[in-house]
């Protein structure tokens, strides 16, 4: 039997469902907001666009309009480490939710990424783009709680539609006329395929799986409370680090201007050997008239200069050296402090406004 709209609005009446809303790419329904009369519960069903159901005659059905963005851009995810997914995982991967699962070879057709993507993302509002940024990490953080499930995770924020799909990736979508409300709503995201053969066991899951989201989120509140209110009883005052590298660099100067003392006297003594090897070459110019002490007398003169110079270069090649090693010490100080004060800055200002939505809450 052929699927129909029908038969899922069936299905989910069965079970307690009533379809919500309606969301439609192209003309063909590909997502329907679904609640429970029981428990109030709520949830995404995905219908892949290959069905080509067109929904007609119903209310609240709702244009999307696919997105195409990444979490990059802010100030705070230029200027800072981004964190490896691995440290991330620790947070949300402990994810201990069982529920009747049963492993089934997926072979359905992945999402449309279609080859209608326009550049909306430019004229989102500013406080918008950054919430929907916000949103995106949060999804992909999100990941590690249901890599290994069939169920996955969804925020609606204002006008908007993310979602964890079943491929594990990542879809945004405007959603044209949508009432939207300035809050986050978690829904979770069920396949079609998913809720077809999990349909006894559906109620059960959300459930579940909604309880053990909360339980996780709870508990990492209190791991990043804890780990914040460690950082901030611990933290070194600035100025005391500052105070340190400024009596290095201090110490850098004084040992620079040493070997450039040096260097001045070397560049003197070269000087004077330089003046003293060319008046003994004038001096024994006619050194071949004057016989043969004359002219050894010459040799082990302007040989004691020459010697003399060549160690005055030696001398001065070593002090150049140690120059210039000081220099680049000092800027390598100098570029790395404004680096880390120009970065915390940056973050300080950042977590400042992220502090006063404490308020707000």
């Amino acid at each position: 039997m052929p699927i129909s709209l029908e038969k899922i609005e069936d299905m989910l009446a069965s079970k307690g469902f009533v379809p919500r809303n309606y969301f439609t790419l192209e003309d063909y329904c590909i997502y329907i907001e679904v609640y429970s009369i029981t428990d109030a519960n709520t949830f995404m069903l995905y219908i892949s666009s290959r069905y080509e159901l067109k929904v007609r005659n119903r209310e609240n059905i709702y244009k999307l309009m696919y997105m195409e963005f990444t979490d990059e851009g802010d100030i705070a995810s230029e200027y800072a480490e981004q964190l490896d997914k691995i440290d991330i995982s620790q947070y949300y991967n402990d994810f201990d939710m069982k529920i009747a699962m049963n492993q089934y070879n997926v072979d359905m057709e992945q999402r449309l990424k279609d080859n209608y993507q326009h550049e909306l993302f430019k004229d989102i509002k500013r406080k918008d783009k950054k919430n929907l940024r916000d949103v995106y990490r949060q999804l992909k953080r999100f990941m590690f709680c249901v890599q290994n499930m069939r169920y996955k995770l969804s925020i609606f924020y204002k006008n908007y539609f993310c979602s964890i799909t079943k491929d594990d990736e990542l879809d945004a979508f405007l959603i044209y006329n949508f009432p939207s409300q300035d809050e986050n709503k978690l829904y979770i995201y069920i396949d079609l395929k998913t809720f077809f053969e999990k349909l006894d066991y559906i109620v059960e899951d959300i459930r579940g799986i909604k309880t053990g989201i909360h339980r996780l989120l709870d508990q990492n509140q209190i791991k990043h409370s804890k780990i914040l209110n460690e950082m901030l009883e611990n933290r070194v005052t600035v100025f005391q680090v500052s105070a340190k590298v400024a009596q290095k660099k201090q110490e850098l100067n004084i040992c620079c201007r040493e070997y450039e003392k040096l260097l001045e006297e070397l560049n003197k003594n070269e000087k004077i050997t330089m003046d003293k090897i060319h008046e003994a070459t004038l001096k024994y110019a006619d050194y071949s008239l004057k016989g043969l002490h004359y002219d050894m007398e010459r040799t082990h003169l302007l040989t004691n200069l020459n010697n003399d110079l060549s160690k005055i270069n030696v001398l001065k090649k070593d002090v150049i050296n140690n120059i210039l090693k000081i220099r680049w010490k000092y800027e390598t100080l100098t570029l790395k402090m404004d680096k880390i004060l120009f970065d915390n800055s940056i973050m300080i200002h950042e977590i400042s406004k992220n502090f006063e939505q404490f308020g707000e809450i």
